[in-house]
């Protein structure tokens, strides 16, 4: 088999490239031909995902987290080249999704085996940032398609995926994310958000919409715990306002996907969800800046093939 490692260097807290070193050995042990290549920033990552392709790869690996993955996705989203992954994110909640274990060598046997499965993408297609720098720490100047493995955020997860964007050194998991909510929270002002999917719609104050291919965010926080990467739909977690005390004894229950019980909280299923405001509310995909609403997103099945355990478990979110 003929691939490219692509790393990010500076993923894993700076010390990606040990675990990638490590995967490369393993995989050439099995007879691979395993290019190691550090990226540079997200634009690089995407560039050499297209170079890769473009020389005719058996596959591309990305040595990285999600953010990383986000931007390989963009050229490998509907081809035939399979996705291999290292785990080397703050996150990895796709990893997790799939089953991949979080050890490189590890990883690098599952890859090694050639087990494929293909998943669904998620598509957002988003107004520009642009005029509104002031406002936003960001700048996405031209909407255009995006493809996500993840989940799309609006509102106050917004501002916390914002913050971990800007603050790399922040700890990595949910341990910063829950940290970043309780610094964001006690200024954050709700916003009232328009959301039309599939045959429902809704209108209000919320705190959050997060519309969901995958269970998870944040290193483990099951915001939509019913969502699947392979059902051929998104999963729409709306949280209304409330004041700051419910949604502080809310938070923890993110953990056990027990959040969705409670009144506050509404799943919608859909296939195009329409997202739109007021005012521009900034929307992050994988973690990654992705323009502001007005959004549409859709379900793109079968979209993405991935290296993945022979087995896979479904993920448990602890209920």
């Amino acid at each position: 088999m003929r691939s490219v490692l692509i790393v990010n260097p500076k993923a894993k807290r700076g010390r990606a490239l040990w675990p990638a070193h490590r995967a490369q050995c393993r995989l050439q042990r099995h007879g691979w031909h395993c290019e190691l290549q550090p990226s540079e920033n997200p634009e690089h990552v995407r560039q050499l995902t297209e170079r890769a392709v473009a020389t005719g790869v058996d596959s591309v690996l990305i040595a990285g987290g999600d953010g990383t993955i986000h931007h390989a996705v963009q050229v490998l989203a509907n081809s035939a080249i399979p996705l291999g992954i290292i785990p080397c994110g703050r996150g990895n909640d796709l990893v997790r999704a799939l089953g991949i274990p979080l050890d490189a060598e590890v990883a690098a046997e599952v890859i090694a085996r050639q087990n494929i499965k293909a998943i669904d993408l998620g598509k957002v297609m988003a107004a520009s940032s642009e005029g509104q720098k002031a406002n936003f720490s960001f700048l996405v100047p031209r909407p255009s398609p995006r493809f996500f493995c993840g989940i799309v955020t609006c509102g106050f997860d917004s501002e916390v995926a914002d913050f971990a964007h800007r603050h790399r050194q922040i700890p990595g998991g949910w341990v910063g994310y829950f940290g970043a909510a309780l610094l964001l929270l006690a200024r954050y002002r709700f916003k009232t958000v328009r959301v039309r999917g599939d045959g429902w719609a809704f209108e209000g104050e919320t705190l959050l919409v997060a519309t969901a291919n995958c269970p998870a965010y944040g290193g483990g926080m099951w915001i939509a715990p019913t969502a699947q990467l392979d059902d051929g739909l998104l999963h729409v977690c709306i949280v209304r306002a409330t004041s700051k005390w419910r949604i502080l004894r809310l938070l923890p229950t993110v953990f056990s996907g027990e959040h969705v019980r409670e009144p506050e909280v509404s799943l919608h299923p859909a296939k195009r969800v329409h997202l739109d405001s007021d005012e521009p509310i900034p929307l992050f995909a994988d973690g990654e800046p992705v323009g502001t609403t007005p959004a549409t997103v859709t379900v793109v099945p079968n979209a993405l093939r991935v290296f993945v355990p022979n087995q896979i478990s479904p993920p448990m979110s602890g209920r």
